[in-house]
């Protein structure tokens, strides 16, 4: 089975697409999807969201990070 690039979610009436990183995996991908949209209020800027999601997602793996969204 082949993984498409991104995923889409529908979410309070809006659909977000949230594009694959390399090596991710599904569950990996909609947990991050889910963290983004969950926190995009806290974040003015993409591009560092999507960062802190990644780090959110490797913490979960045992990496140490220090930072905060909201």
């Amino acid at each position: 089975m082949t993984q498409s690039d991104y995923i889409s979610i529908y979410n309070n009436g809006a659909i977000h697409i949230i594009n694959r990183e390399p090596y991710e995996t599904n569950m990996d991908l909609y947990k991050r999807g889910w963290f983004i949209i969950k926190n995009k209020h806290c974040e003015n800027d993409k591009n560092k969201l999507i960062s802190i999601s990644l780090m959110d997602i490797y913490k979960n793996k045992g990496m140490v990070y220090d930072y905060d969204v909201c």
